[in-house]
């Protein structure tokens, strides 16, 4: 009986050191995409990078999850509903979103480092913008869900159970590649702000996906939340 309970906490041990090592390597990857990005600002290497970082997002947590942890695909139904939470919960953020642009937006945003940013890239042009609004409300947020909620979160929730620690702790995760991007159009006490607001947000969709266990739950809050962060951005780079 020792013997089999001594296996047991080392499988478990085993478990837990490979859910934080799957949890690192997809953590960074964001990082990694936003400094390329914003901070070195190589251009066409970026986009590079960019996309290189959102396979490398998309691809491992699927393959960690059947070949290391040697569980089946889920599509991640979202069968215990939440919709109305969710969307009374994507109303507010739209709510706090506009009403801080609103109130404090042109103390705090840099309009001409904005465009200096997504110039070089043809995200100035209205077709092209509108596209890459559709590519991150429509899919990038998915696969956000999909990392931070699914992957991250339950990786936390593996490694040290509960449900507010691990709320949080994603939340930190989600928040950290938005702060160095929000640092580049925003003043210091504007990205704070911001920061604040997305780890807000991260906790918000990680207690919506483990409340009702479904990214699709947790996304529709998500991009009602992108949809009045890009109209913000639309009205700044092309106006209405």
């Amino acid at each position: 009986m020792e013997r089999k309970n001594a296996l047991s906490l080392e499988l478990t041990d085993q478990q837990r050191r490979l859910a934080i090592i799957g949890l690192l390597l997809v953590a960074i990857a964001p990082s990694v995409s936003v400094t390329t990005g914003f901070v070195f600002q190589v251009g066409a290497m970026a986009t590079v990078v960019f996309l290189f970082t959102k396979a490398w997002m998309f691809g491992l947590p699927v393959a960690w999850h059947v070949w290391v942890d040697g569980q089946e695909i889920s599509w991640s139904k979202p069968n215990n509903g939440g919709w109305g939470v969710s969307a009374l919960l994507g109303l507010g953020m739209m709510v706090v979103i506009g009403g801080a642009y609103f109130l404090l937006g042109e103390k705090m945003l840099q309009p001409e480092a904005l465009k200096a940013i997504l110039d070089p890239v043809g995200l100035t042009t209205p077709w092209k913008l509108a596209a890459a609004i559709v590519f991150w409300v429509f899919i990038n947020s998915v696969l956000e869900e999909y990392v931070f909620r699914w992957f991250v979160t339950s990786k936390i929730e593996e490694i040290i159970g509960g449900k507010w620690r691990p709320i949080l702790l994603s939340a930190l995760v989600f928040t950290l590649h938005h702060s160095i991007a929000l640092l580049f159009f925003l003043d210091i006490t504007g990205a704070l702000i911001a920061s604040i607001g997305v780890y807000i947000g991260g906790a918000v969709f990680s207690w919506i996906y483990l409340e009702y266990r479904s990214i699709w739950v947790a996304w529709l809050a998500h991009a009602m939340a992108d949809v009045a962060i890009f109209a913000i951005a639309w009205n700044i780079v092309i106006g209405f």
